[in-house]
C-alpha cells in the first residue's frame, strides 16, 4: 500500500503552516476600519435627511418688520410661516380699556404679572 503523510496541525514538521497571528490581527483591524467608514459614509444620507430644508428654515425664520412708522390706531399685517400677523400700535384710548374690568374677567389670570395676555 502507498503511504499518505498528512501535516501535523501542531507545526513541528513545517514552523509556516500555523497561521501568522500578527497578520490576522491587522487584516481584522483593517477590516474594521474599512467597515466602520463605510458604515458612516453610508448613514451620512440619512441623517441629513432628518435635517430640516432651506425651505423649511426660511419659513420659520425670524420676519423684519419696520413698525416705527406706524401711526397710533395703524396696524401692519406681515407673513410668517405663510400664516399673517398682525401688529397693532393701540392709541391711549385703546389700552384704557383693555384697563376696563369688564376685560380683566376674561382673563384667565387677572393678576398675572405677564406683559400679554389672551383672553
Amino acid at each position: 500500500m502507498t503511504e499518505l503523510s498528512i501535516p501535523d496541525a501542531t507545526g513541528s514538521e513545517n514552523p509556516e503552516a500555523l497561521p501568522d497571528a500578527t497578520r490576522r490581527k491587522v487584516l481584522t483591524a483593517a477590516t474594521a476600519i474599512v467597515g466602520g467608514a463605510g458604515v458612516a459614509a453610508a448613514s451620512i444620507p440619512f441623517i441629513a435627511s432628518m435635517m430640516p430644508s432651506e425651505r423649511a428654515r426660511a419659513a420659520g425664520g425670524p420676519v423684519d418688520a419696520n413698525f416705527a412708522r406706524l401711526e397710533p390706531g395703524q396696524q401692519l399685517t406681515v407673513e410668517w410661516r405663510g400664516r399673517p400677523v398682525w401688529i397693532l400700535r393701540r392709541t391711549e384710548a385703546m389700552l384704557k380699556t383693555l384697563e376696563d374690568p369688564g376685560h380683566l374677567k376674561n382673563l384667565v389670570d387677572p393678576d398675572s404679572k405677564v406683559r400679554s395676555q389672551q383672553p
